[in-house]
């Protein structure tokens, strides 16, 4: 007040109605307070719910992450177990191709005997139907 005594103490009494309180507020801070107030809780209000969801999809986000991760490092274990056992046999495909080409080429050499034989044979019966 003007003089410098306080304003009376204002008892909420239920049953009077938050109209009437809330129009002695209006009138007592003024009404762009008022509304700047309210504004503010609701903003304030929102941002919190919004903080929330996106604290929510960021620890989603986190698992999945988490996830991704440990299959592909079960998937790094899977190539290096892989590499180890192709490594280690990889002398005995060596060895088993080596022998592969020894019977190849054996096979090919059998194939020109064979031929020879054949042609010795072929000869041979020749020279005899020729004596008779």
């Amino acid at each position: 007040m003007a003089n410098g005594q306080q304003p009376p103490t204002q008892i909420v009494v239920p049953g009077q109605g938050w109209v009437d309180v809330a129009s002695r507020v209006i009138v007592q801070v003024g009404f762009p307070v008022v509304v700047a107030g309210v504004l503010l809780w609701f903003l304030l209000t929102k941002f919190q719910d919004n903080m929330n969801a996106i604290t929510a999809r960021m620890g989603a986000n986190a698992t999945a992450v988490e996830n991704f991760i440990t299959e592909l490092k079960n998937q790094t274990a899977e190539m290096k177990a892989q590499t180890i056992y192709m490594q280690q046999h990889a002398q005995n495909m060596t060895d088993q191709l080596t022998l592969l080409r020894k019977i190849e080429v054996d096979a090919a050499n059998l194939v020109i005997i064979r031929k020879e034989e054949l042609e010795h044979i072929k000869r041979a019966l020749a020279n005899e139907r020729g004596k008779k």
